[in-house]
């Protein structure tokens, strides 16, 4: 069964909002007693998890960099890394991390709009097995 213009629609806005959007579709669907098909369940679930995951991994990164601009040969490789990667404007503005971000979310969102499950190696296998899909 194909999902719903409205069902896909939910799922592009959960993934370009990094999960805010699901949380407030899920408030509300619970409050008004309205079903979540299997589809946008799991859109909307791993939405969530990704996001989660993504806020994780910078966390991390952050902690990892601050924590090898400490030692003495190795700040100077971390600093240049973290100007690349973070801080130098590649394609009209775009960082290298912002450039991969919105790749990975122009993938989720076109997989989404056009009413297919996007695969994401590992959390799309948590949400299946967690929340079904």
């Amino acid at each position: 069964m194909n999902p719903s213009l409205l069902d896909r629609i939910i799922s592009v806005l959960s993934y370009l909002t990094f999960g805010i959007f699901s949380i407030i579709w899920i408030v509300f669907a619970n409050v008004t007693k309205k079903s979540i098909s299997r589809f946008l369940n799991f859109n909307l679930y791993q939405a969530i998890f990704i996001s989660i995951i993504l806020a994780v991994i910078s966390l991390i990164y952050s902690i990892a960099i601050n924590l090898l601009s400490i030692i003495p040969v190795i700040n100077k490789i971390a600093h240049s890394f973290e100007i690349f990667f973070n801080q130098t404007p590649l394609y009209f503005g775009f960082t290298m991390s912002g450039f991969i971000l919105s790749l990975f979310l122009f993938y989720l969102s076109i997989l989404s709009l056009l009413g297919r499950k996007p695969y994401v190696p590992m959390a799309s296998d948590i949400i299946v097995q967690s929340f079904g899909g």
